[in-house]
């Protein structure tokens, strides 16, 4: 798995994503997410899952937790460009709507 972290003129960062997410490369991309929440002048984190071909239940889970620690923080998470593999995932535990919905 290969993460790219993008800064933004506008203050939102775009973790971008590419290969399988499961328990041996989870870690990295918690460790993006939360970096991308620490940035100076974040206001909106989003994770580009286009070139996401596997995400497991750990993949998922990171994903709740980013939504939920920017909830915390006031910063909107979402996720953009999910790829057909993740896409069913996410509609299978219900979190499609919650995690693609863009910030208001």
């Amino acid at each position: 798995m290969d993460v790219v972290t993008e800064s933004r003129t506008s203050g939102a960062v775009c973790v971008a994503v590419t290969g399988e997410i499961d328990m041996a490369t989870v870690g990295a991309l918690e460790a993006a997410l939360r970096d991308a929440y620490d940035r100076d002048g974040v206001t909106e984190v989003a994770a580009d899952l286009a070139g996401v071909t596997f995400c497991d239940s750990s993949g998922i889970a990171a994903l709740d937790r980013a939504y939920g620690e920017g909830s915390a923080r006031g910063i909107p998470f979402h996720v953009s460009a999910v790829s057909a593999p993740v896409r069913l995932v996410l509609e299978i535990t219900g979190m499609l709507e919650t995690l693609t919905r863009p910030p208001a």
